[in-house]
């Protein structure tokens, strides 16, 4: 009988259950059937055959015929079909009207939401590492002529392909990326494997004995720091993306004066 495994499908996608799809396809090849011979013939449990017969029977699928022994027929599929695509035009009927109802109630808020202002809206706070990732990918893919990075441990060790495409098309456009290594990165391979990608592509580096942070500045605008809880022994970081031209003026000079004490690498 066909494609049955896309007609299954295809019912299901319509509405019915699975077995409700089992049920009514192996009706549809034959005039009926009792219940006990459309569940062998469905693979339908026959403790839950009934409650099917009784599902489709009500929604119009599947009709009963009386007798000694209860025979089950199928409705013709142009009429069943149409059947499930009217209770579908009713719900979307339903969902169209629901909708516009939220349109008209959301819009005065949301309008109203537009003239308030936030005091930290230029502060974000990126919860975990992958965040951390993500987002330093999406700036730095951004950035137009500058990044100043500090690296400090935990290492953001992993995939380098974006950092290595944004070092290669700011030296090209005659923009600049500098970054400053705490001396142990030269000990931590993954790191160093790094270190050595980076500077092939472009990148000015130098070693510092000490890194306050990890830190990144992209075109004096905007800054990601890596803020390690100030609890002794404490390994745990808070990540900050902070937009303000100001502050990251005030960092550029701190890094500027870690760059002048720093080693070439």
């Amino acid at each position: 009988m066909g494609d049955l495994d896309g007609w299954r499908r295809e019912l299901t996608e319509l509405g019915l259950t699975g077995y409700e799809a089992r049920v009514y396809l192996a009706l549809v090849n034959r005039s009926r059937y009792t219940a006990a011979q459309v569940a062998r013939e469905s693979g339908v449990p026959r403790q839950r055959i009934y409650d099917v017969l009784s599902g489709l029977t009500e929604r119009g699928l599947v009709r009963a015929l009386p007798g000694q022994v209860t025979r089950y027929t199928a409705v013709d599929p142009a009429s069943a079909i149409e059947r499930l695509l009217a209770a579908h035009r009713a719900q979307f009927s339903q969902l169209e009207q629901a909708t516009a109802r939220l349109v008209e109630a959301l819009v005065p808020a949301w309008s109203h939401g537009r003239d308030e202002t936030d005091p930290l809206d230029y502060v974000e706070v990126l919860r975990d590492r992958e965040m951390l990732a993500e987002r330093l990918d999406e700036i730095q893919a951004e950035a137009k002529k500058e990044i100043l990075a500090m690296a400090k441990l935990p290492y953001l060790t992993g995939d380098s392909t974006s950092g290595l495409a944004t070092i290669r098309r700011l030296t090209r456009a005659g923009g600049t990326v500098r970054c400053i290594y705490e001396g142990d990165a030269l000990v931590h391979s993954e790191m160093l494997a790094d270190i050595r990608r980076y500077a092939a592509a472009g990148e000015h580096a130098r070693i510092a004995s000490s890194v306050p942070m990890r830190m990144w500045i992209v075109d004096g605008t905007r800054v990601v720091m890596s803020l390690r809880d100030p609890v002794a022994d404490s390994s745990s970081t808070t990540n900050v993306l902070i937009e303000h031209p100001a502050l990251a003026q005030c960092l550029t000079y701190a890094f500027e004066a870690i760059w002048e004490g720093a080693s070439p690498v």
